[in-house]
C-alpha cells in the first residue's frame, strides 16, 4: 500500500532493493570509466555482488570482496615474479592456487583471492602485467565503496519501523495463544507451535535493532532506549504469556471468577499494546485510549481465591503495564527514567 510522505511508496524490499542494486551497479560503472581503469566491468561485478538489503550484510560482502582481492593481486604479484624468473608459467600458477584454495576452504570469505589470481595470469594485460594486480584491486574497492554508499543513502531500509512492525505481529500472536487457552480450545502441542512463531518474531526484532546498531556511531541505548529495550521486554512478555497458557490448561480459566473480564481485559491490553507497537512502526495513527484505560480491563487479582492464578496474574499486570509505559516514554525505558505509575495499579 502507498503511504505518502513514508519510504513505503517505493513499494516493498523487493523494489527497494532492486533500485538500490541498479543505482550501485550504475555508478559503479560511471566512476570506473570516468577513472579509465582497465576493466571496468569488475567495478559493476562487485557492486552487484556486494550490494545487499542491510548495511551491515553490504559491508560484510564488500569487506570479503576487498581481502579475496588483496590476497589474490598479492599472489597475482608473486605467480608472476616467479615467471620473469624463469619458472614455467603453469607451476607458477598452480604454486600459488593450490594455497589460495586451500586458503578459501578455511575462510570463505577469502573465495575470490583464486578468481583474482586467475584473473592475473591468465588474462595479463598487454601492457604491464604487474598493472592488472592494481587494477583488479581498485575496480574492487570501486565497487564496495560505492556499494556502501547506496546502502546507506538510498532508500534505506528503517530498521526500527521494522522491529516494531516484528512486535506488533508478536504480540498478537501472544494474544492468540491466551484467548485459545482461556478458552481451553488447544492443546499444549499446538500453544508450543504458535510460541515457536512469537519466537521467530522475536529473532526478526532482535535482528533489526542490531542493523540499527550499526547505522550510528552513537550507542543505541542513548539515542533510542525504547527500540534498544524491545527484545527484552518482548521476550518476558513471552515468557508471562506462554506461563499463563500453561496454567491455563491446569487450572482452566473458567475456575476463575470474571472469567469475561479476564478474557476481555487480556485481549484489550495486548492489543493496545500491538496498535501502539504499529504507531511507532508509523502504520497507524495514535490513538486517543491511554494505557491506563487499556489496563483497567484486568481483573484485580486479589478478588482471586485461587493462589495460582493470583500470582500469575499479577506478574502478567506488572509486566503488561511496564511494557505499556515502556511504549509510553514514562517507564524504565525512558530518556528520563521515571517509576511507572501503569504497572503499580492494581
Amino acid at each position: 500500500m502507498l503511504r505518502s510522505g513514508k519510504m513505503d511508496w517505493i513499494g516493498g524490499k523487493v523494489q527497494r532493493q532492486t533500485i538500490r542494486l541498479l543505482t550501485a551497479v550504475g555508478l559503479s560503472e560511471a566512476i570506473a570509466y570516468g577513472l579509465h581503469l582497465y576493466d571496468p566491468g569488475w567495478a559493476v561485478i562487485t557492486a552487484a555482488v556486494v550490494t545487499q538489503t542491510t548495511i551491515s550484510a553490504t559491508y560484510t560482502n564488500g569487506r570479503s570482496q576487498l581481502l579475496g582481492a588483496f590476497i589474490g593481486g598479492t599472489a597475482g604479484i608473486l605467480a608472476l615474479c616467479a615467471k620473469f624468473a624463469g619458472v614455467p608459467a603453469h607451476l607458477a600458477y598452480w604454486g600459488a592456487l593450490i594455497p589460495l584454495a586451500a586458503l578459501a576452504s578455511w575462510r570463505p570469505q577469502t573465495r575470490l583471492g583464486p578468481v583474482t589470481l586467475t584473473i592475473v595470469m591468465l588474462f595479463p594485460s598487454a601492457s604491464s602485467p604487474f598493472g592488472v594486480p592494481f587494477e583488479r584491486v581498485l575496480c574492487v574497492l570501486t565497487g564496495v565503496i560505492v556499494s556502501m554508499i547506496v546502502s546507506f543513502a538510498v532508500l534505506r531500509e528503517q530498521p526500527r519501523r521494522d522491529a516494531f512492525r516484528e512486535a506488533g505481529i508478536m504480540i498478537r500472536g501472544l494474544r492468540d495463544i491466551l484467548a485459545k487457552a482461556s478458552h481451553d480450545a488447544i492443546g499444549w502441542k499446538e500453544i508450543r507451535a504458535l510460541g515457536d512463531a512469537c519466537t521467530t518474531s522475536l529473532r526478526n526484532v532482535i535482528a533489526n535493532v542490531d542493523e540499527a546498531r550499526r547505522e550510528h556511531w552513537r550507542p543505541l541505548e542513548s539515542r533510542d532506549p525504547m527500540l534498544a529495550a524491545l527484545p527484552s521486554t518482548l521476550r518476558q512478555l513471552q515468557t508471562d504469556a506462554m506461563v499463563v497458557a500453561r496454567v491455563a490448561l491446569a487450572r482452566p480459566v473458567h475456575e476463575i471468577a470474571n472469567v469475561e473480564q479476564f478474557e476481555r481485559g487480556m485481549t484489550a491490553a495486548l492489543d493496545w499494546i500491538a496498535d501502539r507497537c504499529d504507531v511507532e512502526a508509523g502504520d497507524k495513527p495514535r490513538k486517543t485510549v491511554d494505557a491506563g484505560a487499556a489496563l483497567a480491563g484486568l481483573p484485580d487479582e486479589a478478588a482471586i481465591d485461587d493462589q495460582v492464578w493470583r500470582f500469575v496474574l499479577r506478574v502478567l499486570r506488572v509486566d503488561l503495564g511496564d511494557f505499556a509505559c515502556f511504549l509510553t516514554g514514562t517507564g524504565r525505558h525512558a530518556k528520563s527514567a521515571s517509576a511507572c505509575p501503569i504497572s503499580d495499579q492494581g
